[in-house]
């Protein structure tokens, strides 16, 4: 069956030839036996080849006849591995160069800010971590809490939780929250300090004789603070994270819709292995291509 397509595509290629004169240099790259064979079916295809060379540029395959560029190879999916690696670079590689170079530069920037933000806040933990450690103490929180029912010495860790528990949902101030040491959870340990009236009289410049009792010190209003920038800055540190998604995720998909548009291109994945082009040039000439594709 595909003989007969070659010897029917040569055969198409003759007529073109028999009307454009100039034209018929492009057939001597024909093997001597397919024009020997496609000159015996020469007036068949003429009208064809006519109506081919009226138009900009055909296509000729056994199944059907399209209009468009070049034929080519098939686009591979390589580009759409690429804009899962870097985004962008599926753009680059299929030609696409200023879109491609922006969504790169979207990358580089994402990732630049990621880095300088997570340092930053990385950074404001590791001080305020330090500041609680200067001037909050376990101790110091025990002995001075304000909670009434607390023996006035020999206190201990077991009767601040009784007494949290007892008063529980009273609405009290201070108002009970389990404690959680820094060896068992670091994070809510440090929060804790900070967040909560229960732990102010771990600082050290709360003072228990103040009566009535002080809600606020300068020490945890300045660690509150420094608690609240690092977070920001860690805030910030994700936010340009989801910078770098979005732009894969654009990548990924426009370089998979060209891809697919590419591919069903004459030409493409789904055309014929042998396929005949016709083109004119000038008034009396034209151009003739057979292409086998492997």
């Amino acid at each position: 069956m595909h003989v007969r397509n070659v010897c029917c595509a040569a055969a198409l290629a003759l007529g073109v030839s028999a009307i454009y004169p100039n034209a018929g240099r492009a057939m001597d790259a024909f093997p001597t036996t397919l024009r020997a064979d496609a000159t015996s079916d020469l007036a068949a295809h003429e009208p064809m080849a006519r109506a081919a060379l009226k138009t900009h540029e055909y296509y000729f395959d056994p199944e059907t006849v399209t209009s468009g560029g070049d034929a080519g190879e098939a686009q591979s999916y390589w580009p759409v591995l690429f804009s899962v690696l870097v985004p962008g670079a599926g753009e680059i590689s299929m030609g696409y160069y200023k879109r491609g170079i922006a969504l790169v530069a979207a990358e580089i920037v994402a990732w630049t800010g990621y880095s300088v933000k997570h340092s930053q806040g990385t950074d404001k933990r590791t001080e305020y971590e330090a500041f609680a450690d200067a001037h909050w103490t376990e101790q110091k929180w025990i002995d001075d809490h304000p909670c009434p029912t607390l023996p006035p010495t020999g206190r201990t860790l077991e009767d601040i939780e009784a007494c949290g528990q007892a008063s529980s949902g009273s609405g009290a101030w201070p108002g009970y929250i389990p404690y959680v040491p820094r060896s068992v959870d670091k994070q809510h340990y440090y929060e804790n300090l900070g967040k909560y009236d229960w732990y102010i009289s771990g600082w050290e410049d709360w003072n228990p004789a103040d009566v009535p009792y002080s809600h606020d010190t300068d020490l945890r209003t300045e660690y509150r603070q420094m608690r609240i920038d690092s977070n920001n800055a860690l805030d910030n540190a994700d936010a340009f994270i989801w910078v770098s998604v979005v732009a894969r995720t654009f990548s990924l998909v426009e370089t998979a819709i060209l891809v697919h548009n590419r591919r069903g291109e004459p030409g493409g994945a789904g055309a014929s292995p042998v396929s005949l082009r016709a083109r004119p040039r000038g008034l009396d000439g034209g151009e003739l291509a057979l292409e086998v594709r492997f």
